[in-house]
């Protein structure tokens, strides 16, 4: 993944996304808006508290810079669950309640999610010419939100894994994301493999580190896309202060990043 500057606007892009030619995407940073105080610059949240003709131009920056239509972008209130929407012209510029993933086969319809250290994943199918994009926080990634969202190409589009590119943007890394007991044993309940991805915290005792990288990946291999068609950040959302926002740095007083996918029309 490689962050790119457009007409002064910061946004990341995935290699493997990009070269197919069939879709834009992005995830966007907070630079290049003009968004201001703890929103500064490029926040793309109407739900924050910024002001809206700011986020206005924020939105239309980041449009102008990755080709898409503002107007038909599809995106509302995430529950950190693994509800996935199947998406319609109808969906447009809509608030849409309840659902943490969304999947078309329809052109130039913008599926976006918001994320301020949670987990973007990316997913196109080549074949089918499906896309899906889905908001997985650690409830998400502890509920498999990555295999629940494979299997919902699968069901409704008849999209085969070995055709499927995934990307894993940038969130809380494993360098920052501290839990506890119960976390882990969330993550325990679920996913037999997880222990694998949750290392002891040196500096603090009692506490533990999970690499939510490393799960998406493996649920990701595990649903049956092959591991070459997989491209991982290594962009940790509380880490880089002057290019994320993050719900952990920052509190509720931030802005937002988001991801967005659109397949062109072809």
């Amino acid at each position: 993944m490689r962050v790119v500057n457009i007409n002064g606007v910061e946004i990341c892009l995935f290699d493997n996304l990009y070269k197919t030619g069939i879709v834009n995407h992005c995830f966007t940073t907070r630079v290049g808006g003009i968004s201001k105080n703890e929103f500064k610059s490029l926040n793309v949240s109407y739900s924050r508290g910024d002001n809206k003709c700011d986020v206005d131009e924020n939105l239309k920056r980041v449009s102008n810079a990755v080709g898409f239509d503002k107007n038909k972008i599809v995106s509302g209130n995430q529950i950190h669950g693994t509800k996935i929407l199947k998406v319609g012209y109808e969906h447009c510029n809509k608030n849409i309640e309840g659902f943490d993933g969304y999947i078309t086969d329809k052109p130039n319809i913008v599926l976006c999610t918001f994320h301020a250290d949670c987990v973007p994943l990316f997913f196109v199918d080549t074949v089918k010419k499906v896309i899906a994009l889905s908001h997985s926080g650690w409830r998400g990634t502890a509920n498999k939100m990555a295999q629940v969202t494979i299997e919902k190409m699968s069901e409704l589009y008849g999209c085969k894994p070995q055709n499927i590119l995934a990307g894993i943007g940038p969130s809380i890394g494993v360098c920052c994301f501290q839990i506890d007991e119960p976390v882990i044993e969330e993550f325990d309940n679920n996913i037999s493999f997880a222990k694998e991805y949750i290392f002891d915290d040196k500096d603090y005792k009692g506490h533990y580190k999970a690499d939510l990288w490393g799960i998406n990946k493996r649920l990701i291999i595990e649903s049956g896309v092959p591991e070459k068609n997989i491209e991982v950040t290594d962009m940790c959302t509380m880490c880089n202060e002057n290019l994320f926002f993050s719900h952990r740095r920052m509190g509720k007083n931030r802005g937002s990043m988001a991801a967005y996918l659109s397949l062109k029309e072809f």
